[in-house]
């Protein structure tokens, strides 16, 4: 009997085990659907910002970009955190591509907290990405100016590699 239910239950546990792997947010999948009302984001994947604090260490900023959201983690010895970006909008508007989300999660919580992201010079290996937090709400999302390429506030541009 007890060679019977191991032999049914096995196949179950393997066939579970198999199922929920394939849903987490580890393994970006690319979609070829742009959300609705939107075009789709240019990005997929796992993107990494390294840059050394001086008197501190070095830092590390990785963006995963997934079809529904981005997840950010800072790594490193000035401070650390994990959070996911929930997608509101995407636009292109020429050469701006612009994108508003909304936290969830975070070491500080970020929950409800609107993000904006830019992108440009984006490539097979690299990205240059400008991320604000928005103190303001998605009015200020929303009004956010595209930064100049000199722009120091946030860090400024930032070149992200491919993972």
């Amino acid at each position: 009997m007890k060679k019977c239910i191991v032999t049914l239950v096995a196949p179950f546990l393997l066939l579970v085990s198999s199922a929920t792997s394939s849903c987490k947010k580890d393994d970006p999948q690319p979609d070829n659907n742009p959300p609705a009302g939107g075009v789709k984001i240019p990005l997929s994947g796992h993107y990494v910002w390294k840059f050394e604090i001086p008197n501190v260490g070095a830092q590390e900023s990785h963006l995963v970009f997934y079809t529904d959201s981005v997840q950010y983690v800072m790594t490193g010895p000035a401070y650390s955190t994990n959070y996911i970006m929930y997608t509101e909008s995407y636009m292109e508007n020429g050469d701006e591509k612009r994108w508003i989300g909304t936290g969830k999660g975070g070491s500080i919580s970020k929950d409800g907290v609107y993000f904006i992201m830019f992108f440009k010079d984006i490539t097979d290996s690299t990205v240059t990405i400008y991320k604000h937090e928005c103190k303001d709400g998605k009015a200020e999302a929303e009004s956010f100016a595209y930064p100049a390429d000199d722009a120091t506030e946030d860090h400024g541009w930032n070149v992200y590699d491919k993972k």
